[in-house]
């Protein structure tokens, strides 16, 4: 069985955050991203599973999707990859150290948006390691009260987390540290709804508590494991339930929502069943979004662990079959 993902030691130090914020804040984006090309390369050379990982996604979707990829070598686009995550990492500190303003909406999301928060109810946001969902904070630009609770599972980001911390940002985005989603975790969250709050979590990594609790769907063309969690919370909190994207392009963040359920309800009889139509509707929906712009998924870790064949043999329901 390969390594879990919250398993992998992680790259950097706090000393090293710091210096190449400190960086930014002095030179800009411009100088910070000439030193960050180095840096990139180094754990390009030295981390082989992650680059491992990030050329095998890249061949997939490239075997998937020709026309969406360059026609350029795989170990640059890998490196582009890694390059590309590095910015993103910046951007997170931006995001909690200063109100993001440029964030942009489309009318379809804004208005579903808006439409939620004006019904006074919370809803569930179910994203992914695609761009940049921290970014999501900048919607409450136009509802300051708002609150969001962002559920995080960072047993691997212990010194990017201490990192944001000494950053003090005042937010009303709270991160939550979870390992599984338990009774009193979904009572805790369902009385935040109760109140207007919002709820996010991530659907595309399987937390350490969670491994055996999976599906096995279709993504880019092969089975993937996918957790269930976001869905057994989604049917604990009984509240409306929307997929959220948050990706840069144009010089500039996008915020895109798609409605994925007024309410989740599973029935017990075909629960299981049920999960796996739940997660391959979110994994087609995530690859649509992943396409458009490929560099911005970032999974490091052997997604597609073909050795969980034997322990996990879920006949998955492919609605395109």
């Amino acid at each position: 069985m390969s390594q879990h993902w919250a398993t992998a030691k992680e790259a950097g130090t706090v000393t090293g955050i710091r210096f190449m914020v400190k960086i930014y804040n002095v030179f800009g984006r411009r100088v910070f991203n000439v030193v960050l090309a180095p840096v990139m390369a180094y754990f390009f050379v030295r981390r082989r599973s992650a680059r491992r990982a990030s050329m095998d996604y890249l061949r997939r979707l490239r075997l998937c999707y020709p026309e969406r990829l360059p026609n350029q070598l795989l170990a640059w686009l890998s490196f582009r990859h890694f390059f590309t995550f590095g910015q993103s990492i910046l951007d997170k500190i931006i995001v909690w150290s200063h109100k993001p303003t440029d964030i942009n909406i489309d009318p379809d999301s804004r208005k579903m948006l808006f439409g939620q928060l004006n019904s006074g109810e919370g809803c569930l946001l179910i994203g992914s390691h695609f761009g940049n969902l921290e970014y999501s904070r900048g919607i409450s630009i136009h509802y300051p009260e708002l609150v969001i609770n962002v559920l995080i599972h960072d047993q691997n980001a212990g010194k990017f987390s201490t990192f944001m911390e000494d950053a003090g940002a005042e937010s009303r985005m709270n991160l939550i540290q979870v390992t599984d989603i338990d009774f009193e975790l979904a009572l805790s969250l369902r009385e935040k709804v109760q109140r207007g709050e919002w709820v996010v979590i991530a659907a595309d990594r399987v937390p350490v508590g969670e491994r055996k609790r999976v599906c096995r769907v279709n993504f880019f063309g092969e089975k993937a494991n996918f957790p269930v969690g976001p869905y057994v919370l989604a049917s604990l909190l009984q509240c409306p339930v929307y997929l959220m994207h948050c990706f840069y392009t144009e010089k500039q963040y996008h915020v895109g929502v798609e409605f994925f359920g007024s309410e989740l309800k599973f029935p017990r009889k075909h629960r299981q069943q049920a999960y796996e139509i739940a997660a391959q509707k979110f994994a087609l929906a995530l690859e649509k979004q992943v396409v458009r712009f490929p560099l911005q998924w970032f999974n490091f870790f052997d997604f597609w662990d073909k050795n969980d064949d034997q322990q996990l043999p879920l006949k998955v329901r492919n609605q395109h079959d």
